[in-house]
């Protein structure tokens, strides 16, 4: 990956926040979401790499997410970092109590062991996604097979109202 590709996915996420605090002033309902991940990526001859850091979401009330990802790990025996800028789509955003699915797509940017950019997509389920927090298990690709596991905290606006 190169700097200009994690810059990218930077001004990705800086329009998302943008965007969210235009919203709040306008009356929108907007949902941040903030968290931890473990991304596993099976790549070309079987290289298994791993990485693992921070998560940043900025959700709409309808389910439509903007999230960037940005993880540290080994590939094979070599050190690699990993930035993914995503936009979700969550099928039942106030779910509570039950497990919610969602859909996303995005870019990957990879440097060290393996440089690169690639596309993402991929499919997830994220427990009570109407809550203040839940884990998340995703499946895709994006360099390879990709499976993320992920744990999540989220701050609702006023008079957000769950649905069980």
């Amino acid at each position: 990956m190169t700097w200009s590709s994690a810059g990218g996915a930077a001004l990705l996420l800086l329009g998302l926040v943008t965007r969210t605090v235009e919203g709040q002033q306008t009356g929108q309902t907007v949902i941040l979401e903030w968290g931890i991940h473990a991304t596993a990526v099976v790549a070309d001859s079987a290289r298994l790499g791993m990485v693992g850091g921070p998560r940043l979401a900025v959700r709409a009330a309808g389910g439509t997410r903007g999230a960037l990802s940005i993880g540290v790990g080994v590939l094979d025996d070599s050190a690699t970092a990993r930035v993914e800028g995503a936009v979700e789509y969550q099928v039942a955003p106030r779910a509570a109590g039950r497990v919610g699915v969602y859909f996303g797509g995005g870019l990957a940017g990879v440097a060290g062991a393996s440089r690169g950019g690639f596309l993402l997509v991929y499919v997830g389920v994220e427990s009570s996604p109407g809550l203040r927090s839940g884990w998340a298990i995703e499946a895709g690709l994006g360099g390879g097979f990709r499976i993320r596991g992920a744990y999540h905290w989220r701050r609702f606006p006023r008079g957000w109202q769950a649905q069980r």
